[in-house]
């Protein structure tokens, strides 16, 4: 329907990235191939000192806070149109902000939940009804987008789509594990994303599935435990509530789904403390002279009673890998890949002219379009290998 052969589109002028933290700054930083394909890139971040390290890197630079109407007005009639705006920015009412930007001629793209008019507020029960609020744009508004949301649901519906089309017939289970240490802070545990949101997503969300084409979600505080078998290893984690979960609710074949996310020893006994404020204290994101070490790990696993053995696919990146090559950790990395993916969709492809609010779950894909998303995946070194070998399953406590 939108196949590979509308890949040579351009369908904006301009790419407006709003908020330069650790993953405003990875997609900077990957990004430069896939940026060349617009005129005018702009970076915008309410702390000057945000944008400081990209002021040499041919990216305009604007500070300013893009919940305030009045500046989002100044920026956007300054910066050319037709845009794609990326909004990065943690603990934003991204439907206020949706609102403002419809009356542009701007295409919208985000990586998380909305928060609520209560800043509080942190149910996904409460917070997803909200991120869809129906709003009219002319121009596509893509929201959860990223790897867990995002590209996990994408491969959740590539292992479904090879197999028997059944109504609520699959189980599908995304596991994170991510081994991101630093020893020469010990008083400390290194994480590779935003430590406040973290500290939300699993001491404070309640656990969120998937049952029977429904979900369910916890009455309780902070996420439950479980132990996840993971390459013959039993390991500790968390079922959190989580946007893709939330999502995969809208793919007609997935009947029952749950997210397993793993940490570092050291950063799995602070999110076990009592106290969410403390906890927070205690982890931080590594600068550039701290070395990092570990391995990061994004599976998906589909599974069904008749199946010899579960599908699953896994993508495994390298901290210091990532951070020697690139200047990132490896959450950073592919959490900016997979929002490039969706950058070069909206871009180059037929999708980018659908004005329609989507996620990764409900975007419209065909069977002739997955060589599209093949080939863009190849173009960014996203790869997605066989995991059988990890022999994933989860034994609840």
């Amino acid at each position: 329907m939108y196949g590979s052969e509308s890949i040579d589109n351009r369908n904006y002028r301009s790419l407006i990235i709003a908020g330069i933290g650790t993953i405003g700054k990875s997609l900077v930083t990957l990004g430069v191939e896939q940026f060349s394909f617009f005129d005018h890139i702009v970076a915008v971040d309410k702390d000057g000192n945000c944008l400081m390290p990209l002021e040499n890197s041919g990216t305009t630079c604007i500070t300013g806070d893009i919940t305030d109407p009045q500046f989002l007005n100044i920026l956007m009639s300054a910066v050319p149109g037709p845009s794609l705006f990326v909004n990065l920015c943690s603990n934003t009412n991204n439907v206020r902000l949706r609102q403002n930007l419809a009356l542009y001629d701007t295409a919208y793209l985000d990586s998380c939940a909305s928060a609520t008019q209560n800043p509080d507020e942190c149910r996904f029960s409460r917070l997803m009804p909200y991120t869809y609020a129906e709003i009219a744009a002319a121009r596509p508004h893509w929201l959860c987008w990223g790897i867990n949301p995002g590209l996990v649901e994408i491969i959740a519906r590539r292992l479904l789509a090879d197999l028997p089309n059944n109504s609520r017939t699959y189980d599908v289970a995304v596991y994170e594990f991510d081994r991101l240490e630093n020893g020469t802070t010990p008083d400390k545990a290194a994480v590779g994303w935003c430590p406040e949101a973290l500290v939300e997503e699993v001491m404070l969300s309640p656990s969120l599935e998937i049952f029977d084409g429904h979900p369910r979600e916890d009455s309780g505080v902070g996420s439950r435990d479980c132990l996840v078998n993971w390459e013959n290893r039993s390991i500790p984690a968390k079922i959190v509530g989580h946007e893709d979960i939330w999502n995969l609710i809208e793919v007609p074949a997935v009947k029952n789904g749950s997210f397993y996310y793993s940490l570092s020893p050291a950063v799995m006994g602070i999110l076990n403390m009592d106290d969410a404020r403390t906890a927070r204290s205690l982890l931080y994101i590594p600068g550039e002279k701290d070395p990092i070490t570990g391995i990061e790990q994004v599976a998906v696993q589909v599974n069904e009673e008749n199946l010899k053995r579960p599908k699953t696919l896994v993508w495994t990146e390298d901290h210091g890998e990532t951070w020697k090559q690139f200047g990132v950790n490896a959450v950073g990395y592919q959490t900016a890949k997979s929002l490039l993916l969706a950058i070069l969709l909206l871009q180059r492809t037929d999708y980018g002219l659908m004005p329609l609010s989507l996620n990764a779950s409900n975007l419209p894909i065909t069977s002739r379009d997955w060589p599209l998303f093949d080939r863009l995946m190849q173009e960014l070194d996203i790869k997605w290998d066989d995991g059988s070998h990890l022999n994933l399953h989860v034994t609840r406590c």
